[in-house]
């Protein structure tokens, strides 16, 4: 019983430390992170994943853009995000949640990669 709970507990904090790390390392990412300069290779986006309109927005007619700040890894995933300039009804949520699925070539310093920040607009137009 005493190994049983030995090894639960020592599988616990493997996980926990993982997590920890993990969570120093985005938050060194994000202090790394550097604004786009002429001397930079910019990111490029590869892959988009398009937000949710919520049910709200769409009865009330919300049309109109998101900006959100972005940091952008040395791998091309999007770390952080934060709404600058929001539309509410639930759209700055989803905006953001989109955001976090994008994927890009990472920007590059001298053809090394480096992480970025930067800022997007995530669309939200009705079609009919």
């Amino acid at each position: 019983m005493k190994r049983v709970l030995l090894a639960a507990l020592t599988a616990l904090l493997m996980v926990s430390v993982a997590s920890s790390c993990a969570a120093q390392s985005k938050a060194q990412t994000i202090d790394q992170a550097v604004a786009i300069t002429d001397d930079l290779t910019p990111p490029r986006l590869t892959e988009v994943a398009s937000p949710d309109y919520t049910v709200e927005a769409k009865k009330k007619k919300i049309e109109g853009s998101v900006t959100v700040a972005i940091v952008i890894d040395k791998k091309g995933d999007v770390v952080d995000a934060k709404v600058l300039k929001g539309l509410g009804y639930g759209l700055d949520e989803n905006a953001i949640i989109a955001v976090k699925e994008w994927k890009y070539k990472p920007a590059e310093k001298d053809g090394v990669p480096i992480a970025v920040k930067m800022e997007v607009s995530v669309d939200f137009y009705i079609h009919d």
